[in-house]
C-alpha cells in the first residue's frame, strides 16, 4: 500500500479502452542537481484483466504556464505487462540528471497502450506537484525559431523587377499575425542587384526603402529579422550572371562595399536597426570556379595518341570508351546511351594492373575534358583514386562548361598512392532529359606540381571573410551569419569546411546551414520512396535518416565550439500532398525534437504575401498563408510546438 504522501489522481478514459487508473504517484527529490537521481513511484490499478500492455515513463520539460514539451529527455519503457481484474502494480523509474540538462521544470509523463499502440489505456501528462521536479543544471540554450518571408527576393531573374508585378513586400499585419503564433524571428531575403544595381555604386533608394519599411514593420510587430542577401554568390549585370571568382564577377572588395553600404543604411534608421537579429551575408554559395594557380613540370599520364591506353568504362553495360581524334589530337570518348535523370555518375577508369599511378611525376593530376553542347543536362567532373584498401578517394567536383575545354585537378592524399588500385574520371549529370546520348571527352591527363590554387569553397571563405571585416569596421556588433559552400547543405558541411574559418574580432559569428529531407526542397518524389531509401540505409523513418544527415552540421558546430543555425528547413504541406502530410509532419517532429535537444535555432521555408493556401500551385513548403487572411498549413502545428527560447 502507498504511504499517505502518495496522492490519488484518476484519469477519464475513452469507453473503447480497457481502463488503467493512476492509483498514486510520487516524485523525489523535488529539486535535483547534475548527477543526482530523481525517483518516480507510481501505482496502476486495472479495472479489468488485460495482458501484453506497454507502459512508458518519460521525463519532459514544461513551461511555468504548464505547457508540456514534446521533447523527451528520458524514457523507461516496459513491455509485456499483464494485470488481473482489480490488480494494483507498483512501478519505479529512476532518472539521473545528465551534465548537459538545462536548468528548468520537468514532469513525468506516463502512457500505457496495447502492444501495437492502437489502444490507449492511460495517458497521464499533468504538471501537478506529485509528477514534477526542478533541475539545477546548465544555463538553458537560447535559440530563435521562425520562418522565411520570400517577398522581396521573389523573381530573382526579373531584374530589377517591379513591386506588385514581380515581387511583393511584407505588410505590418502579416508580421503581426506571425508574431501572434509565437514566432520570434523572420528571415527576409533581398536581391543584391535590386539594392545596388551597379557595383561600388549607391544603393537604390526605392528598393532600400522597401527593405527598411519591412524592418520597421518587424520591429513594430515584435519580430527580429535575419537580413539575407539571396544571391547564391553571384551578381547579374547586363543580363549576364557571374559567380564569385570568375572573370568579370564582383571582387571581394566590391562585395564588402555592398555590405558596408547596406549595414550603414540600416544603422541610420533606429526602428529598422532595432529589429536586426543577424546579417546573413550570402544565401547558398555554390558552383564557384576553381582558381587553378600554377601547374608546373607537367608529365603526361595519358594522352590517347595511340589508343585507349587501357582505360575501361565505369559501367560496361551502359557505357563505351573509344579512342578518337578531336581538334587534331587523340582523345578518349566516353559514351552512354540517351538517359534521363539526375545524379547520373558515368566515366572511365585505368586499372592499376594496366598502369598504376605513381607519385614520381608530381602530386597533382590535371585532366583536360570536353563535353559537347549536345550532351543534355548540367555536368560536373571529378577525378578519383582507389587506394590499396579499396577506399575511394574523390577529388573536387568541377562544374563543366559545355562546348569549351575544361580542366579538372586532383591531389590525392599521400597515403593513397601506395599500391593504389585504379585511377578514374567521373562525370556527374543532373537534369538530363534523355534527348541525346551522353558524350564526354578526356583529352589528356598529366601530373605535376600545383601552387597557389584555391578550391571553390576556399574562394567563398575568402569572400565571406571580406564581408565580415567590412561590417565590423563600421563598429557593428550584431550577429553575422555565414553560410557554407554547396548550397549551405548541413549534410555536406564538414566535407567542404573541415574547420571554422571566419576570424571575427567580436567572436559573434553563427554558421548557417540548410536542410531538406529530399536534399533539394522540391519534393518531386513521394514520401514512400524516401522512406524506402531510409529503410534501405537502416533507418526506421525519413525523420531518423534526416537527423543522421543533420548531425553532420550540428556535430561540427559542437566540435568547433561555435554557433549554428538552420536557416531553411521544410517539408510538403497538405495542400500539395494531402495523403502524405501526417507522415511528413511526423518526420518534421523528429527533426525539431532533435534541434530542441541540441539547442539550435531555425527558420522554416516558407511563407509570403502572395502564397495562398487555396491555390493548387502554392509552394510545396509553404507553412502559412499570411494575406489577406491568416491560414496555417499542416506544418505549422509542428513549428508551433517547437518555438524559440530567446
Amino acid at each position: 500500500m502507498f504511504s499517505a504522501s502518495l496522492l490519488l489522481a484518476c484519469l477519464p478514459l475513452s469507453a473503447s479502452a480497457l481502463t488503467l487508473v493512476n492509483a498514486g504517484a510520487y516524485t523525489s527529490p523535488r529539486t535535483a542537481a547534475t548527477g543526482q537521481t530523481v525517483h518516480y513511484i507510481m501505482e496502476l490499478l486495472s479495472a479489468e484483466a488485460v495482458s501484453n500492455v506497454t507502459v512508458s515513463f518519460q521525463v519532459r520539460p514544461y513551461t511555468p504556464g504548464g505547457a508540456i514539451s514534446s521533447t523527451v529527455v528520458y524514457t523507461n519503457t516496459l513491455t509485456g505487462q499483464s494485470f488481473a481484474a482489480n490488480e494494483r502494480k507498483r512501478y519505479t523509474s529512476s532518472f539521473t540528471v545528465p551534465s548537459s540538462l538545462a536548468t528548468g521544470e520537468y514532469v513525468w509523463v506516463t502512457r500505457a497502450t496495447n502492444a501495437t499502440g492502437s489502444v490507449v489505456y492511460l495517458n497521464l501528462a499533468r504538471t501537478e506537484t506529485n509528477y514534477t521536479f526542478h533541475v539545477d543544471g546548465v544555463a538553458a540554450r537560447r535559440y530563435a525559431r521562425g520562418i522565411n518571408i520570400m517577398d522581396l527576393g521573389n523573381a530573382g531573374k526579373a531584374l530589377p523587377g517591379i513591386l506588385g508585378t514581380n515581387y511583393p513586400k511584407p505588410t505590418l499585419a502579416g508580421m503581426q499575425r506571425l508574431k501572434a503564433r509565437g514566432l520570434d524571428v523572420v528571415r527576409i531575403p533581398f536581391l543584391w542587384e535590386r539594392i545596388q544595381p551597379v557595383l561600388n555604386g549607391n544603393l537604390n533608394t526605392t528598393y532600400l526603402g522597401y527593405l527598411l519599411e519591412t524592418l520597421e514593420h518587424a520591429n513594430s510587430a515584435g519580430l527580429r529579422v535575419i537580413v539575407d542577401m539571396h544571391n547564391y554568390a553571384r551578381f547579374t549585370s547586363g543580363g549576364v550572371t557571374r559567380a564569385f571568382g570568375s572573370s568579370g564577377a564582383p571582387t571581394k572588395e566590391q562585395y564588402a562595399d555592398a555590405w558596408r553600404r547596406i549595414v550603414t543604411a540600416i544603422r541610420s534608421n533606429p526602428a529598422a536597426y532595432n529589429s536586426i537579429y543577424a546579417y546573413d551575408i550570402m544565401n547558398e554559395p555554390h558552383d564557384l570556379p576553381y582558381l587553378e594557380g600554377t601547374f608546373s613540370y607537367p608529365v603526361t599520364f595519358s594522352s590517347f595518341e595511340s589508343g585507349t591506353e587501357g582505360w575501361v568504362p565505369r559501367d560496361s553495360s551502359s557505357t563505351t570508351v573509344s579512342r578518337v581524334v578531336r581538334n587534331n589530337q587523340g582523345s578518349l570518348q566516353i559514351t552512354t546511351r540517351a538517359t534521363s535523370g539526375s545524379g547520373l555518375v558515368l566515366g572511365a577508369a585505368l586499372p592499376a594492373s594496366t598502369k598504376r599511378a605513381s607519385l614520381t611525376n608530381g602530386p597533382t593530376f590535371q585532366a583536360k575534358v570536353f563535353v559537347p553542347t549536345t550532351t543534355p543536362g548540367t555536368i560536373r567532373a571529378r577525378l578519383l583514386m582507389v587506394d590499396g584498401s579499396y577506399k575511394y578517394q574523390f577529388g573536387e567536383e568541377f562544374a563543366v562548361t559545355k562546348g569549351v575545354e575544361n580542366r579538372v585537378y586532383f591531389k590525392p592524399p599521400e597515403a593513397t598512392w601506395n599500391l593504389n588500385r585504379s585511377f578514374s574520371i567521373e562525370f556527374i549529370v543532373d537534369g538530363s532529359d534523355g534527348s541525346a546520348p551522353l558524350v564526354f571527352y578526356l583529352d589528356n591527363v598529366a601530373q605535376g606540381t600545383q601552387s597557389g590554387e584555391l578550391p571553390p569553397q576556399r574562394v567563398w571563405e575568402t569572400y565571406s571573410q571580406a564581408a565580415v571585416d567590412a561590417i565590423r569596421q563600421l563598429g557593428e556588433q550584431k550577429l553575422i551569419m555565414v553560410e557554407g559552400y554547396a548550397y549551405s547543405s548541413a549534410e555536406s558541411w564538414p566535407k567542404y569546411h573541415p574547420v571554422k574559418w571566419v576570424n571575427d574580432s567580436l567572436n559573434n559569428i553563427m554558421y548557417h546551414a540548410h536542410f531538406y529531407f529530399d536534399r533539394s526542397g522540391k519534393y518531386e518524389i513521394s514520401h514512400a520512396a524516401l522512406l524506402n531509401q531510409a529503410k534501405s540505409g537502416g533507418y526506421a523513418s525519413v525523420g531518423d535518416l534526416g537527423i543522421a544527415r543533420l548531425k553532420n552540421f550540428t556535430d561540427w558546430v559542437a566540435a568547433q565550439n561555435t554557433q549554428g543555425f538552420i536557416g531553411e528547413l521544410g517539408w510538403p504541406n497538405s495542400v500539395r500532398r494531402p495523403s502524405e502530410s501526417a507522415a511528413w509532419n511526423a518526420d518534421g517532429e523528429r527533426l525539431f525534437q532533435f534541434l530542441d535537444q541540441v539547442g539550435m535555432g531555425a527558420t522554416m521555408w516558407t511563407t509570403g504575401t502572395w502564397e495562398q493556401a487555396s491555390r493548387s500551385n502554392v509552394n510545396i513548403n509553404t507553412v502559412y498563408q499570411i494575406e489577406p487572411s491568416f491560414v496555417p498549413l499542416s506544418q505549422a502545428e509542428v513549428l508551433e510546438r517547437h518555438l524559440g527560447k530567446p
